[in-house]
């Protein structure tokens, strides 16, 4: 089973322990029982020492339990980090496109339902394995008891085996279709959240989605689930039902076949009555087994797919590259398949150079190409073919890590964070106070170590904090990526006019995103991309000249 095999890996001590508390936890109760039915069935009735015996092996199943949860616990907690840190270090380590193309709400149901399903699983696992022993136990007593009435028993649980095992097997494909509804549950539960404003605008369209999306999976799911559940229930039932045909069997049928004395047919019926909660504490772990089974399976085949995309080992990073002399982008081309076309949209050839202390701006219609190139040029895309250069020599897949850590870039979907992390041991408040000032910000944002006070500005001012993100890690290169299109005309005028040639006198390179042609003479290279293809660099146009 692979979640025996997943707690192995983690911990085999860990795993022995919980067996062997386990299985001490479990022989004590079945002694336990063994004392009960002797005392009910003596004639002489009991001892001193008889009761001293009984309230040893008491306490025995009582701490032999407790240690088998709490070894449990540390073990199942700490697979659950293990688990949760490895999904997200692959993640990390993945190329951007890989993620992309698998898509958000899919990566967000592994990280969430998936991890869930198995941690689930894993908090049933002490009780599963005390109960296991209960029922071995309870079984190699019974056949010291009468070994005339075991083949009957064994009989009927392997009946009862099989019988169960049958609809589960349909539960289990019931539980895997059940997974794959809930990731598309999880990319309705984005478009709620990420088309709230659209929702409330247009009526019709909330309420067809409501009804013609949202409802048709969530009621599909709604079935499955239904199914899944009636079908372990009915097999549950079952297997009840078989322990009072067995024992009826025992009790009207057994006696006139074979040879077995009254005290046997006791001695098994208490028992049997008694293993009815243990069995049916197994059988309630089943369905939660299937379905942490189900979640691993997809855990795994996300991890599968992300090392076969992996990128190459990057090469020891001991410090992050402060100059350059040249970028250079030599027949580089990049393709993906456009959303709602069965088509791929090809970027490139590019022939580029990037020297340090100019501006860019790159230019182009909407689809026509320009953040997939910015992606190719930061080396968040690898070229699908021709090659990075770096200094004149080609950048190698392992040194593309390395290579990233050249730029600074704030792209129209960034993602603004509330620590101002890896900055260096110092603390950034003195560096970034004036930063703050000449972004207008100092009268809503202050700092408290590394955080930000708050995060919950307007979205041009989100993009300020972004923007001071970038200055303060202080790259060779900065990517802006129609960074202006949220602001006032007022801070717009400072952003071209001010902080881009300031960045500029600093010897950076500033490579521009922009729509806004009133400011692209501010550019020393204006770059302009058609359908994927680059139809060359000129000279800064004055606006009326660009416009045309």
């Amino acid at each position: 089973m692979k979640l025996v095999r997943l707690l192995l890996s983690a911990s085999s001590r860990g795993v022995a322990l919980a067996v062997l508390f386990g299985l001490l936890s479990g022989a004590s109760l079945t002694a336990l029982l063994s004392l009960i039915i002797r005392a009910v069935g003596g004639q002489g009735g009991t001892t001193p020492r008889e009761g001293w015996t009984f309230a040893a092996v008491g306490l025995l199943a009582l701490l032999t339990r407790v240690a088998s949860q709490m070894v449990s616990h540390r073990l199942q907690y700490g697979v659950i980090t293990q688990l949760r840190m490895r999904l997200c270090r692959q993640l990390m380590l993945a190329p951007l496109r890989a993620l992309e193309e698998r898509g958000s709400h899919r990566l967000l149901a592994v990280l969430t339902e998936d991890v869930a399903a198995v941690n689930m699983t894993l908090v049933m696992l002490p009780t599963l394995i005390i109960n296991v022993f209960i029922v071995v136990g309870s079984l190699v007593y019974l056949s010291f008891l009468s070994g005339w009435v075991m083949p009957w028993l064994v009989g009927f649980i392997v009946l009862g085996y099989l019988t169960y095992q049958m609809p589960t097997m349909r539960a289990l494909a019931l539980a895997m279709k059940s997974r794959h509804l809930h990731d598309s549950l999880y990319e309705h539960f984005r478009a709620i959240t990420e088309g709230i404003k659209e929702f409330k605008l247009h009526d019709r369209r909330r309420d067809a989605f409501l009804e013609e999306e949202l409802l048709q999976t969530a009621s599909s799911l709604k079935v499955a689930q239904t199914r899944t559940s009636d079908i372990f229930a009915a097999a549950a039932s079952w297997g009840l039902f078989l322990f009072f045909v067995f024992i009826g069997t025992l009790l009207f049928v057994v006696p006139h076949v074979t040879s077995v004395s009254h005290e046997a047919v006791v001695g098994y019926t208490l028992v049997i009555l008694y293993l009815q909660q243990p069995l049916q504490n197994i059988m309630d772990c089943t369905p939660n087994l299937n379905r942490g089974t189900v979640a691993l399976n997809q855990i795994e085949a996300l991890g599968v797919s992300l090392m076969q995309a992996h990128e190459p080992a990057s090469t020891p990073l001991l410090a992050e590259p402060r100059s350059f002399t040249s970028v250079e982008l030599v027949g580089v081309t990049h393709s993906y398949l456009r959303e709602r076309e069965d088509s791929h949209f090809t970027v490139g050839p590019v022939d580029l150079t990037l020297v340090p202390g100019e501006i860019v701006f790159l230019v182009g219609g909407n689809g026509s190409g320009k953040t997939t190139l910015a992606k190719v040029m930061t080396g968040l895309y690898a070229p699908e073919s021709g090659e990075l250069r770096l200094n004149g020599e080609k950048v190698a897949p392992e040194a593309l890590g390395r290579y990233r850590q050249l730029f600074g870039a704030v792209f129209s979907d960034f993602y603004l964070f509330e620590r101002l992390m890896g900055l260096g041991d110092e603390p950034p408040g003195p560096r970034a106070k004036p930063y703050l000032d000449k972004l207008q910000l100092s009268h809503k944002v202050t700092l408290e170590g590394d955080r930000l006070s708050t995060t919950r500005l307007s979205q041009g001012q989100r993009k300020r904090l972004a923007l001071l993100t970038a200055y303060l890690e202080d790259r060779p290169i900065y990517l802006f990526d129609e960074w202006a299109a949220d602001q006032d005309p007022e801070f717009k005028e400072v952003f071209y006019r001010q902080l881009l040639p300031e960045l500029k006198q600093r010897g950076k390179t500033v490579i521009v995103i922009s729509h806004d042609d009133a400011y692209f003479s501010v550019a020393d290279r204006l770059l302009r991309l058609q359908d994927g293809q680059l139809l060359g660099a000129s000279q800064a146009l004055s606006p009326r000249k660009a416009a045309s």
